[in-house]
């Protein structure tokens, strides 16, 4: 069993795309997503970016448990920290790996693709036996100890779930890839009719969470040119916390092109855009190694 849990959320990697590194990004980090989530004796671990690696570094299990990843859609940089997690060369514990049904590959064999000897000193064949998949689907929950995970759909250029985790206190969304209200360049409370229902789905989903984790990829201006890359623009992702009447919004995912001066400069336009809308949310742009203690 995993040693001194606490209940927690732990981000170990928050950038989009690709990892970054240099002076200009030392205060929220270079690691592509990775989230880990303990309550209690309950440990997993939600995307394998890079940010998996120096988690893989300090993890304490007994060989016989299981380590639980689920992996929200299998882009690059989503689980290209994976064959340099520590317990793949230094342990025999079992890995569970959960994700979505592929449109076109199973994740076994992207995996398996990922741990060949021409991209990878660790085999895929060599280690298999202790590698278990599963798949999730949009709105089938799974009870982890206390917690339920449940799951949707997000506007991505491939399948890709989003992540609603319920504790026996509060619920939390996470959502790192969702072009939300996708082409639409206007004001915040102008969005036509048609589009705003067509998210109606994944608003109501939304709509439970006391904390939402959510991705601000794009500026407006970034983002005209960028429709259908599958992240969203600033403001389209305020609207979704608007007609979401989400209360604390920790920002993630962020783009690789924006340095520490810009997402410090992102935080404070976009407090200034909430309250001028008059939209009751705490908002933060949050880093790598950032704690949120859960109830």
């Amino acid at each position: 069993m995993r040693k001194n849990l606490t209940k927690r959320l732990k981000f170990w990697g928050t950038r989009g795309s690709c990892p970054v590194s240099g002076p200009e990004y030392q205060h929220f980090g270079g690691n592509t997503a990775c989230l880990e989530v303990c309550y209690d004796d309950t440990h997993f671990i939600i995307d394998a970016g890079s940010g998996i690696r120096p988690l893989g570094n300090q993890l304490s299990y007994s060989q016989d448990t299981p380590i639980h990843i689920f992996i929200s859609h299998t882009h690059w940089d989503h689980i290209n920290g994976f064959p340099f997690f520590k317990p793949l060369s230094n342990g025999n514990q079992p890995i569970i790996i959960s994700s979505p049904l592929g449109s076109r590959r199973s994740t076994e064999d992207l995996f398996h693709q990922l741990l060949s000897p021409e991209f990878s000193p660790i085999q895929f064949d060599k280690i298999k036996n202790r590698i278990k998949f599963q798949t999730i689907k949009e709105k089938t929950p799974i009870q982890m100890g206390p917690i339920v995970l449940d799951f949707h759909q997000t506007y991505h250029t491939d399948i890709t779930l989003c992540f609603k985790i319920k504790t026996p206190h509060e619920v939390i969304g996470y959502v790192t890839d969702n072009e939300m209200f996708r082409g639409y360049c206007g004001a915040i409370d102008k969005i036509p009719q048609e589009l705003l229902e067509s998210h109606f789905s994944l608003i109501h989903f939304l709509s439970e969470c006391d904390v939402l984790i959510h991705e601000a990829q794009y500026l407006p201006q970034q983002y005209e040119k960028k429709i259908n890359w599958g992240h969203s623009s600033l403001l389209n992702t305020i609207a979704l916390i608007k007609e979401s009447q989400i209360q604390q919004w920790f920002v993630t995912h962020h783009e690789p092109e924006h340095t520490d001066d810009d997402l410090k400069n992102l935080e404070k336009n976009t407090i200034e855009i909430l309250n001028q809308h008059q939209i009751p949310c705490k908002v933060q742009w949050v880093g790598d190694g950032f704690i949120f203690d859960l109830k």
